[in-house]
């Protein structure tokens, strides 16, 4: 069920159903954090007050109570004591696959009914999830989903505020700043000539002060605020505690006034007294604004959250889903009566645009799991290997092993073991069809891969992609990586004595001889030796350039219509436009027409112009070219458009025209390059722009090697082709 939909209260009534036929005597509710299991036994005892509740904690059972409640690892601690009778249902919170992956024993302890509830849409959850659950792969026993919580008035939709500040936009380079700002980064005691950062790498590798204050201004301006002009309850997701503790000392500083009232906090497990100050935030009027690092992002119910402010980029669909949930329980403010029509996201990081300009795309082709990843290299290395004439046994071992690995009882395996028995025994010749047989069938297979934990099969991945880019005699790209791979084996502790009984070889991966006469034994005995140790490694601590530079928001989609610099944001002013135009298709006889179906002549559309470019709106076509976001169309079209006779074509519709256009001028394109342009495509899609080395990484790698399909000259039309659909959209 969609995130705020209710699901616990759904729970509550099945318990007490259950309890009142005698199906059921004891209950175990688990969830996985302190917080929601508070949470849950808050609205337990709110509907079900005659009943007895008890906690588990620090792995005691309670003696008294009928139903249980506590958090998957506190379990972990207690449920051996306990007899396989001893609960008759057992409710799962956040039912995702880290439930199968770790806590699968919890539930093949007891004999009970077991009942999963999670907010993740269907296509994010595991298989194994599915199975836990007894219920076929896809197909949960009932769905709810945020669209239709939305069209049933249980939940309220969103409005969303791009914003971002120029050097999110454009990064933070030394040498393009103004001559006072190069002085005020050396009067710092900081070197221009290394001050060279991109957007991305704000809160990552540099902190300004003034990105983190524009920030703070724009959520203060343009949030929610209530009756008395107050910034009503309002979650900012930061990056990590210490860019939350950036963004607490912006508020102390711009906002000392709000400050002293205990304006915002930050809610993260960094802090001693979290669980008091969110319930604070969840039930006093202050705080008011929540800064949260992961706490926050899920599973907490506050309904009077009128604002959320996307302060970091979010890669996990599943999780910006639930972090959106955030936003869209119902409400009313109990001083005014009023009811929550809808809520704010202020989106500093273009989240919207990383997942919803492609929404269709990114359901169904979800992230590529690790173990095909790696699969799919090394069937990319075999063909490399077998194409100079090496012994490609140790790869073709590699790719057995893994296979061999398969859970034969899968559904979804075994359907195919018997070609993949085969496969053990006898290994087939290098063909292009089974080669594409390998990659499409097979490998999406290893998704049930399980014999490798997450650190090593990472690092299997990564000297895969080192042999094949020493393979393809690709130097820089070789030693930007062995880097990479130095660093890895570098940050092993010393102490520990797996990492002591490969000292020798460690030192040697270490030195600058291992790496200056490379070949694939090397390459696979470092692989082999180390993967298995990366469980061990450390992450390295990151010292992160700190800033004081002024910044502000630069893009937020304002347009200016009027003859004086009238301006509004271009949600709010095509919300008027479209009002406006219905309103006077009566008054206007050539709207008159166009909603009857007929069509205008010259006189009718320069009418039309006239009486719609007058104050207050003075709308245009060009206006309107602008608003919509649509170079191409005329104010007919707009028309047609707003009053629901026609419809303007979307981003994908017009990239697809583009791309059949671009095909058809090249009709002589084989099958393998027209499946490689439509992975350009569905670049172009999310946005990207398209460089010759993102076209020799996965996805579009694993089609094939762009200079086998593609002459030069062709691979640059290509390039400069779907670059200008970015820059004609930007």
């Amino acid at each position: 069920m969609a995130t705020g939909s209710g699901k616990t209260r759904v729970v509550i009534a099945l318990v007490d159903l259950l309890l009142r036929a005698k199906r059921v005597q004891r209950i175990l509710f688990l969830a996985d954090r302190r917080e929601l299991v508070k949470q849950a036994m808050r609205e337990f005892k709110s509907y079900l007050p005659s009943e007895t509740f008890g906690r588990i904690e620090g792995g005691d059972i309670p003696d008294a109570g009928r139903i249980h409640f506590g958090t998957y690892p506190s379990m972990m601690q207690a449920y051996t004591k306990l007899s396989p009778g001893y609960y008759d249902l057992i409710v799962a919170d956040e039912s995702h696959r880290s439930i199968y992956n770790r806590y699968k024993s919890i539930f093949e302890r007891f004999d009970a009914l077991q009942l999963g509830l999670t907010a993740t849409p269907t296509d994010f959850i595991d298989h194994n999830t599915f199975q836990l659950f007894d219920c076929e792969d896809g197909i949960p026993t009932f769905n709810y989903s945020l669209e239709q919580a939305i069209a049933d008035k249980h939940l309220v939709n969103y409005r969303v505020l791009e914003a971002q500040t120029s050097f999110q936009i454009s990064g933070i380079q030394a040498g393009q700043l103004p001559l006072p700002l190069q002085q005020q980064i050396r009067e710092e005691g900081l070197d221009p000539e290394e001050i060279n950062f991109e957007g991305t790498d704000i809160e990552r590798k540099v902190t300004n002060t003034g990105t983190n204050n524009a920030i703070i201004r724009e959520f203060m301006e343009k949030c929610r605020k209530d009756v008395l002009g107050i910034p009503a309850k309002s979650i900012i997701f930061a990056v990590s505690h210490a860019h939350a503790n950036r963004l607490y000392k912006s508020f102390n500083k711009l906002y000392p006034e709000y400050q002293r009232r205990g304006f915002a906090e930050i809610i993260d497990s960094h802090m001693e007294r979290a669980d008091e100050t969110l319930d604070d935030f969840k039930f006093k009027d202050m705080p008011r604004v929540a800064i949260s690092v992961d706490m926050l992002d899920t599973g907490i119910d506050v309904p009077a959250i009128q604002t959320l402010i996307f302060a970091k980029p979010v890669f996990s669909r599943v999780k910006f889903w639930q972090m959106i949930g955030r936003g869209t329980r119902l409400y009313k403010d109990p001083r005014t009566h009023s009811e929550k029509k809808d809520f704010l996201i202020i989106d500093c990081w273009n989240n919207f645009s990383y997942f919803q300009l492609n929404p269709e795309g990114e359901t169904d082709h979800p992230t590529e799991p690790l173990p095909v990843r790696l699969f799919r290299l090394r069937l990319e290395k075999w063909q490399l290997v077998s194409g100079r004439d090496e012994d490609a046994n140790p790869v073709i071992l590699d790719m057995q092993n893994m296979l061999a690995e398969l859970p034969q009882e899968n559904i979804n395996v075994s359907p195919h073991w018997d070609e993949i028995h085969t496969f053990l025994s006898q290994w087939p010749n290098l063909e292009e069809t089974m080669l594409r047989h390998l990659s499409r069938t097979i490998a999406p297979l290893l998704r049930y891969y399980w014999a490798m934990p997450l650190s090593e099969i990472q690092f299997r991945i990564f000297i895969e992609r080192i042999s094949i880019a020493w393979l393809k005699a690709r130097t820089e790209e070789t030693e930007r990586l062995a880097e990479k791979a130095r660093a890895h084996v570098e940050a092993l502790p010393e102490n520990i004595k797996e990492i002591k009984a490969v000292s020798e070889k460690r030192a040697w991966v270490l030195s600058e001889g291992f790496w200056s006469h490379l070949d694939l034994a090397r390459l696979d005995d470092l692989q082999n030796t180390f993967a298995p140790l990366m469980r061990f490694r450390q992450p390295a601590q990151r010292d992160i350039v700190e800033l004081k530079l002024p910044d502000q928001m630069a893009r937020r989609r304002w347009v200016i219509y009027g003859p004086a610099g009238e301006g509004a944001f271009a949600e709010s002013y095509r919300e008027e436009v479209e009002a406006h135009i219905r309103r006077l298709i009566e008054d206007i006889p050539g709207l008159a027409k166009l909603k009857r179906g007929e069509s205008l002549n010259e006189e009718d559309i320069e009418e039309i112009s006239h009486a719609l470019n007058q104050a207050d709106l003075f709308i245009t076509e060009d206006i309107l070219r602008e608003v919509y976001q649509q170079p191409a169309a005329n104010l007919p079209d707009f028309i047609r458009h707003i009053l629901g006779l026609a419809k303007l074509p979307t981003w994908e519709e017009k990239i697809k025209e583009a791309f059949d256009q671009f095909i058809a001028e090249h009709g002589y394109m084989s099958a393998s390059q027209l499946n490689f342009l439509r992975g350009v495509r569905a670049a172009v899609l999310r946005h990207a722009k398209v460089t010759y080395e993102q076209l020799h990484r996965p996805p579009l790698s694993r089609i094939g090697t762009v200079e086998d399909m593609f002459p030069p000259e062709e691979i640059d039309e290509i390039i400069a082709f779907a670059n200008s659909l970015i820059d004609e959209a930007a």
